[in-house]
This record gives C-alpha cells, structure tokens and sequence, in this order.
C-alpha cells in the first residue's frame, strides 16, 4: 500500500489517502477501516436518465462517492464496502445506500476519514505501508492424488486452488495405469501453480507432503519446465531455486503451520511476521501443556492479570480491533497500552485469516504467558459481559490513549 497523504483536519478528524495495489493491502484496509469511518472512491452506480422523449431509463456511471460505513466484507479479491452517501452529488442524494467496492487490480486509490485516531491505527497505516513486508510466499500442501495450492501472505492465508486426482493401484503386471494418474495429478498442479503464482513477485514456494510426493513432483516440475522455450513454464523453470521441499506429517492447514516453524523456511521468507506468530503462539501451547499456571486467556482473566503485573506476553487476535461496539475495540487498546508501559512484556497482534489468529479467537481472541502464576483468578468468578462492566470503563477511561501525533 503507498500512502499518498494524511491530514488532520480543523475538526480533529484524520483524512488518509492510499492507493491498493495487491490482496495484501486490501486485508490492511479491511483492518485500518471501521464502522462509523468515512470512505471516499471512484465507484460504479445506476442513475436514472431522461431522455429525449422524457422516458426515464437507468444509465452506468463512475462517480467519486464518499460513504459512512456500515459494514465491510474481506476476499482476496475485493473489499465490499456498505454505507450511506454522505456527500451529495447531482446523481445520488445524501443518506442513499451505496457499496463501494475496492479492487487490487487496477490499483485504486482510496480516502478514509476518521473522528478518532489510536495507536492501533498509526501501527496499521505503518505496517501496510511497509514495503519490505510485501513478499508472498505459495505453498503446495500435497499427498498422491490430493494437493492444496495456498497464497501466504504476512497478514493472511487464502486457498487458491484445490486438486483431487484418484491414483489407480499399482499392479504387479502393469504399473502402467498407476503411472498416467499421477501424471495427471502432478499436471494439474503444475497448471494451477502457473495460474495462480506470480513467480516475479513470489519469493518462495514450498512444497510440503508427508511422503516423498514432494521429490517426485519436483522431479516432474523441472523436467517439463526445462523444455519449455517460452511463457509461464519458462518463468517457472528460471525461478526453481525458490522452490522448498519440506517434510510435514499433515496436509491439512496444521501441516502448513509445521513447514512455516521449520528454521529453513524462516530463514527463506522474507517476512517473518506470520513465523514469529506460529513460535509464540507453540510457547502459548507447550506452557499450557507443562505449566498451565502461567497461561491466561479470555478477556477478564487477561485483564487480572495484567493489572498485577504478572503478563510476559500478551496475544490478541486483530478481529477485536474490527468489533462493531467500539467499547470492545477501546478496551483492548487500552490493554494494549497497559502492557507496553508497563516495560519488559511483549505484544503480538495475530491475524484472524493466519492460523494462530484463528486458534486464539476460540480462546475469546486474547490470551497471555504469564511471568509467575496468579492462583486468585481460580475463585474469580466468571463474568460473560466482562467488558461491559464498570471495571473495565474505569481501565479504559485511565488507558485509551485514543490521540497520537499526526
């Protein structure tokens, strides 16, 4: 994402102009934009014509609309922005419905506004505007006649391709049949890493599988590459030195978080963010396994134990910073906040679309590894609307820190 301007206007609202080149950006985007923000882009919209026999028909039309959002909606692909028009136009009147939709492809440039600006926020704009962070890596999750083709990115996770090929058994007469199957699975997903991997921009793909599926399509990829003249195998044949071949015991997404906690790979990926997270996150669960004294989660156990001090690291998933009830996004700044000045722990933000990101929402979307244990939350009771109560309206009243420089 390239930050084109950020202006603080007379109101004490932040104007922020970027433009979105990649799915990458569009997942910051979908993080950096809440409920209640103003979004402003060039948009398609039917409007009603006049014509010269006074029929009214509906005509296409690319406007620049701004609207007040009221909800938005993440793929890969495209962010889908709902909300009302908020300036008025001579096609769209004010308080109308409108979607705005963002594409990574063209670029798009897209302005935000916001009443309130947080460090949650300035760390946001900061991390997608960070241009050594940009490096994807692919990975093919695979086992004879099954293999996955998945986009890894250091904010997100996405499938892009799924192949399911059955595998004739071998005969001890004829072997013949067994070996077109697999030629046709290892086809297939050849065709599908030469459609969906960009091997200018991809900085490593893996391939991972439990037996030794893996050597043998590597094998074939080389094989079939190197014959090639011209065009995508040409390209692919140039950049097999990107190619890791790693041994994992699943093929399922757990076998993928195997392969990224390999020393090897980390050392290849450019951006270790989602590396980090997966080590954090096994401290998280080999302390639970041997001294779940010095493990917390849920949001009021959290919070207990940070205010004693007793919180080394804290985890968080980011889909609290996305809640709709903006009492839920300002406590866990405020948590945020606490944690970091009070010196000496460490905070990291998970992403909800990463596998780590996903395990710790389960867990109530934060959970922490304690310095010593805290044995009075054992008798605490349990409060389901813990962060409603008056309690946390005092932390978040002492703690928000809601303004930082512009």
């Amino acid at each position: 994402m390239r930050l084109l301007r950020k202006v603080q206007h007379p109101d004490g609202s932040i104007e922020v102009g970027v433009s979105v080149a990649t799915s990458e950006d569009l997942w910051h985007l979908y993080n950096f934009i809440l409920v209640g923000d103003r979004v402003l882009t060039r948009t398609r919209r039917k409007v009603p014509r006049e014509n010269a026999l006074g029929t009214i028909a509906a005509e296409m039309k690319m406007l620049n609309l701004e609207v007040e959002v009221l909800q938005i909606d993440f793929t890969p692909d495209e962010l889908r922005i709902q909300g009302v028009n908020k300036k008025e136009n001579n096609f769209v009147k004010l308080g109308v419905h409108h979607t705005l939709t963002v594409h990574a492809n063209p670029p798009q440039e897209v302005r935000i506004t916001k009443a309130e600006w947080d460090p949650i926020c300035e760390e946001r704009l900061k991390d997608a505007c960070d241009e050594t962070a940009k490096a994807d890596t692919a990975a093919v999750l695979m086992s004879f006649g099954e293999a996955q083709v998945i986009l890894v990115t250091p904010s997100f996770m996405h499938v892009k391709a799924k192949i399911d090929v059955n595998i004739s058994k071998k005969h001890k007469s004829d072997g013949k049949a067994r070996d077109k199957s697999i030629e046709k699975f290892f086809k297939q997903v050849l065709d599908a890493l030469v459609t969906h991997v960009d091997f200018k921009k991809t900085k490593l793909v893996l391939l991972c599988s439990p037996g030794h599926v893996r050597e043998e399509f590597h094998a074939y990829v080389k094989e079939v590459t190197q014959r090639a003249d011209n065009g995508p195998l040409r390209e692919m044949f140039l950049n097999l030195s990107k190619f890791l071949l790693v041994k994992v015991n699943s093929t399922t997404i757990s076998g993928l978080k195997e392969a990224l906690a390999e020393p090897g790979v980390a050392q290849r990926m450019e951006s270790t963010k989602c590396v980090d997270d997966i080590r954090v996150w096994e401290k998280f669960q080999n302390t639970m396994n041997k001294d779940p004294d010095l493990c917390v989660y849920t949001p009021q156990f959290v919070y207990h134990a940070a205010t004693t001090g007793a919180v080394e690291t804290l985890m968080i998933s980011d889909d609290v910073f996305r809640s709709d009830e903006p009492t839920v996004r300002r406590f866990f700044l405020s948590l945020v906040n606490f944690v970091r000045q009070s010196g000496g722990a460490t905070v990291n933000v998970f992403s909800s679309k990463h596998i780590t990101g996903e395990k710790l929402t389960q867990l109530g979307s934060v959970a922490a590894i304690l310095l010593y244990p805290c044995p009075e939350l054992e008798e605490m009771e349990v409060l389901p609307e813990f962060v409603y109560t008056k309690t946390v309206e005092d932390f978040i009243r002492e703690n928000a820190n809601s303004r930082v420089p512009v």
